[in-house]
């Protein structure tokens, strides 16, 4: 059992390994560049002195934001016709962002999972499948630029912080409005991911692949995907809208856990420093290294030190970040073995009823 339990996730997993051990090894080697000669010793002092009640806190506040994350998801399920329990929905979350916090970006990696567990575990059709879950990213993908767009646009008007200067408001503008003219694209019939595609595989000398080979069903699979997104637009606005809800509360409970965090570590951050806090954490986990690693612990102590709250409150956020990142990820990843080694499925709501 072992054996194949080792096997079957390294079977799952071999995609993500290669250029993306480069990566784990540069995030490494940033990490220690920028932290070496760093008052380690006052930061870890800051977290052990919080105390086990502390950390269970923060602990119990990001189990609960996980159903907060996973209703978006949920919702788009509803709406296609593919329901699904929500309990369920957070395990498989749970163990997708685990996948996702070893592999580079925040917004790929798991998702294979998560549209594996739906086909094989609830047997949801695959367009429907890959459409909820490419639909949820996008969803989120366009909250986080939303939230971080109108953060820097508060921050520049106030003038507080390192992230006031202008330059960052035209490039989050600039990806808002390409990820709501993909909406747009796709609300109007359009087919721009299949083009693109096509296109792309045209470029690779594919465009002639047989219907049945992996190119063909992948663009066939992303065709349908397409038209399944349109009667979403179309048809479940509602349904669209509350995702939308779902994605700003995730947003808030944010919010909170930083405010806390730095509260618990015994600083009370103000609007704008909480704001800049935020931002620079957000944007360290979007670069291409696995969990920014290397970028966040040499962000956070930067941008505490420009807010004068010093390097040590920036070393403590990262201490409880890590922390709690390493075990919902250590109980992640075991989920996701339980998963890919023991058959069976859960059972749809439609099942359910019947």
């Amino acid at each position: 059992m072992i054996a194949r339990a080792t096997s079957s996730v390294a079977g799952f997993l071999s995609p993500l390994i290669g250029w993306r051990g480069l990566l784990l090894v540069l995030g490494l080697i940033l990490a220690w560049l920028a932290l070496r000669g760093m008052p380690w010793d006052q930061a870890w002092g800051q977290v052990t002195g919080m105390g086990a009640g502390a950390i269970l806190i923060l602990l119990g506040l990001n189990i609960v934001m996980l159903p907060l994350m996973t209703v978006r998801w949920w919702q788009l399920l509803r709406a296609l016709g593919s329901p699904v329990r929500l309990c369920t929905l957070c395990a498989y979350r749970f163990a997708g962002n685990a996948v996702s916090y070893l592999t580079p970006g925040p917004h790929f990696g798991g998702e294979p999972l998560l549209v594996y567990l739906l086909r094989k575990r609830q047997g949801i059709p695959l367009p429907a499948a890959g459409t909820s879950v490419a639909l949820d990213r996008i969803l989120e993908l366009l909250a986080s630029i939303v939230v971080l767009s109108i953060s820097l646009i508060m921050l520049t008007v106030t003038a507080t912080g390192p992230f006031a200067g202008r330059w960052a408001v035209p490039l989050a503008i600039i990806l808002a409005a390409a990820v709501a003219a993909l909406l747009a694209a796709l609300y109007m019939g359009k087919r721009p991911l299949s083009r693109i595609f096509q296109w792309f595989m045209q470029v690779c000398g594919m465009a002639h692949c047989a219907p049945t080979g992996f190119a063909g069903r992948l663009l066939e699979a992303l065709m349908q995907g397409e038209i399944l997104t349109e009667s979403l637009l179309r048809l479940h606005r509602r349904a669209f809208l509350l995702a939308n809800l779902c994605s700003l509360g995730h947003w808030l409970g944010v919010f909170i856990e930083f405010w806390l965090m730095a509260a618990l570590l015994g600083h009370s951050l103000s609007f704008s420093q909480l704001l800049t806090v935020v931002i620079a954490a957000r944007l360290a986990f979007l670069t291409p290294l696995p969990a920014g690693l290397g970028v966040l612990e040499s962000t956070l102590p930067w941008v505490t030190t420009a807010l004068g709250l010093g390097s040590v409150t920036g070393l403590g956020l990262c201490l409880l970040i890590r922390i709690r990142d390493i075990l919902f990820s250590l109980a992640g990843l075991g989920l996701a073995m339980k998963y890919l080694t023991c058959p069976g499925r859960t059972g749809t709501l439609a099942q359910d009823a019947g």
